[in-house]
């Protein structure tokens, strides 16, 4: 779980490319994280597309009716899970791919 300079209550996102910093609330952070990880676990490389079709299907699975955007909260973790080294982010045959780091 990311500590750093929190509200409480709050995860502190980095974005990789802009460095800015955003505050979501804990629970939906380690939601997406769970959700993230479940999705790409087994070593699947998805690109963004099929990484958040693979997140609606995991809340869809649990039975979370989560009311926001899910594309938003699934970009903006992925980026901070980038950023803190749990994710790997690269281009496959001109395609942007997600994978975790073993």
């Amino acid at each position: 779980m990311p500590v750093g300079k929190n509200k409480p209550g709050k995860v502190e996102c980095l974005n990789p490319q802009s460095g800015r910093r955003m505050n979501i609330d804990t629970d939906t952070w380690q939601l997406f994280s769970k959700a993230i990880n479940e999705t790409l676990k087994g070593g699947k490389a998805l690109s963004f597309t099929e990484l958040v079709e693979g997140i609606h299907d995991y809340m869809h699975a649990h039975k979370i009716n989560f009311k926001k955007s899910i594309p938003w909260y699934a970009v903006t973790v992925k980026n901070d899970m980038e950023v803190r080294g749990l994710l790997k982010v690269y281009t496959e045959k001109g395609k942007k791919m997600n994978s975790l780091r073993k």
